[in-house]
């Protein structure tokens, strides 16, 4: 039987699969890293702490704003999208992409592999 670790990799081998996708991680509320696939350099712990510093901090002002909690957050630059995409009240799946891949695609991909993560943690 797969480990939780062992499931949660799979999630992202599965995001991966899109393409374009730089770096990919579950990590939870409070920063804390899963599991993480990185195609470059990167530590990875420091990125999950910053992640979800970025997406607690844009939720509470969408919370404030609007009272909704956001289901993502994007960020995006000249040549990369970052995205902090809920997956229930404990966990986040954090993807750095290229800006030639889809982002509607992996959005869509992400709201599924949420749900996956949801019932694992």
């Amino acid at each position: 039987m797969a480990t939780l670790k062992e499931k949660l990799e799979e999630i992202l081998i599965q995001l991966e699969s899109l393409g374009d996708i730089k770096l990919s991680a579950i990590i939870s509320r409070h920063g804390l890293l899963m599991v993480s696939r990185a195609t470059q350099d990167s530590d990875s712990e420091a990125f999950a702490a910053l992640a979800a510093t970025l997406h607690m901090s844009a939720e509470s002002t969408t919370k404030r704003l609007s009272n909704e909690a956001p289901n993502s957050i994007v960020v995006e630059t000249d040549e990369n999208s970052l995205i902090t995409y809920s997956a229930g009240p404990n966990a986040l799946i954090v993807v750095l992409a290229s800006k030639e891949g889809g982002l509607g695609l992996i959005l869509t991909e992400l709201k599924k592999a949420a749900k996956s993560v949801e019932k694992l943690v």
